[in-house]
């Protein structure tokens, strides 16, 4: 047994241990998988009083190899990680490039320990590295043992979390992970990550997938940097946003976490390596006052707004022609008149957000929907402007909405 201390000052290893409890868990999880695990699972220990007492995270990769262990523990910002970005065996992406992510634990746990097993000239050897919260800065190290019927991995074990550890469980807390490593997971379909007991599987809960080249973007600095917005959308509901990446995807901020698109459920990821220079300059958490994040985030928006614009016309499509086939549409055959096909598309844009916002609606019989659609459309032949006032104070009508159904009304007065 040995004691190291980290060469760096205190203050910045108390910065490092300060973070979301969810940040604290991704970065563990990306030490695993950075180590070729296969599968990590996530483990939560409760009390009687379902009160958090120790947070696991288990996994089968390689180990870490003892002096490898010694090295990382005591300095900060040099690297074991392979300098070409992948892994070893597997080739696969590395995440951590800064030595941070073992310091995080801290934000779990007053105490924290790394037990491993790794491989070395065909034997298996065991040592365990410990620390504690208020001695940041200095571990213990076990000696190595011979560990012959063990199998490789780490088990990182953390006690006495803080009570804001609270949020690591539950239905958003599920939701959280599965944003982080949706991407990754979708790359690399052979990793599985198993989070209190629940597999994350984003493809079986995504609704759709999309990705987009974003337009070449001019620096405040003259640096021309290219990006890539892939969308998720998903079945569950719920609001999502929109995280900040490196150019391999890997999650470095969530940057709009409540940017809501009516009706979409979603998750949107912008790839850029300039995301990299950003986040190694602490410039992703000033987020909008950074003129270089303001200028991607206008542009995800404006991608962002294009999409489930298409998106909605497309589900307004399919909910018409299901109407049509239901034989619930209250418009018989087709018209050449000009009146007639104006009422139509304003009624198509009322009916059609009803359907969107009111899942008892969309879930109704045919009969119900069968009355409320035909006495919406003997509302909007009528006073279709009324049936707008009333939409937008019972349901905050979209303003683009509003003024398409305004739109169709000059062109019919006219």
């Amino acid at each position: 047994m040995k004691t190291i201390t980290v060469q760096v000052r205190d203050d910045h290893l108390e910065t490092l241990a300060k973070t979301k409890p969810m940040t604290a868990i991704a970065e563990l999880i990306w030490n695993a998988l950075d180590a070729e695990a296969k599968e990590v699972k996530v483990l939560f220990e409760q009390n009687e009083l379902e009160g958090l007492e120790a947070i696991h995270i288990v996994d089968d990769g390689n180990g870490l190899h003892y002096d490898d262990g010694v090295m990382v523990f005591q300095s900060l910002g040099g690297s074991w990680k392979r300098p070409n970005g992948r892994t070893h065996a597997l080739h696969r992406e590395l995440h951590g490039k800064y030595g941070k992510g073992r310091f995080r634990a801290f934000t779990l746990g007053s105490h924290a320990s790394w037990n491993t097993v790794y491989e070395e000239a065909g034997d298996r050897y065991a040592f365990s590295i410990s620390g504690a919260a208020d001695q940041l800065g200095q571990f213990m190290v076990s000696n190595a043992k011979g560990a012959a019927d063990a199998k490789t991995g780490m088990t990182v074990s953390i006690l006495n979390p803080p009570l804001n550890c609270g949020v690591l469980l539950g239905v958003k807390a599920l939701q959280e992970i599965t944003d982080i490593f949706a991407l990754y997971l979708r790359q690399y379909p052979g990793v599985r990550i198993v989070y209190n007991d629940v597999v994350l599987d984003p493809a079986n809960a995504e609704h759709g997938f999309a990705r987009y080249p974003l337009d070449e973007m001019i620096m405040e600095n003259g640096e021309r940097v290219t990006a890539e917005l892939e969308v998720v959308e998903w079945n569950l509901p719920g609001k999502r946003g929109v995280y900040l990446c490196d150019e391999h995807g890997f999650t470095r901020h969530n940057a709009l976490p409540r940017l809501h698109f009516r009706g979409f459920s979603y998750s949107a990821y912008l790839k850029s390596s300039h995301i990299t220079v950003l986040d190694r300059e602490g410039l992703l958490q000033a987020g909008e006052l950074c003129s270089d994040v303001r200028q991607i985030l206008d542009q995800v928006r404006a991608k962002l707004r294009e999409h489930f614009t298409l998106q909605e016309a497309k589900r307004a499509g399919d909910t018409l022609a299901q109407w049509r086939a239901d034989a619930i549409y209250p418009y018989a055959g087709n018209t050449t008149d000009d009146g007639e096909i104006n009422e139509r598309r304003i009624f198509d844009i009322y009916a059609t957000h009803l359907h969107q916002i009111f899942p008892e609606f969309a879930t109704a019989s045919l009969r119900s929907k069968r009355l409320t659609l035909s006495l919406l459309k003997e509302l909007v032949a009528s006073e279709p402007t009324r049936v707008a006032r009333v939409l937008d104070q019972v349901l905050d009508f979209p303003e683009e909405k509003e003024e398409a159904v305004l739109e169709l009304l000059q062109r019919q007065s006219g």
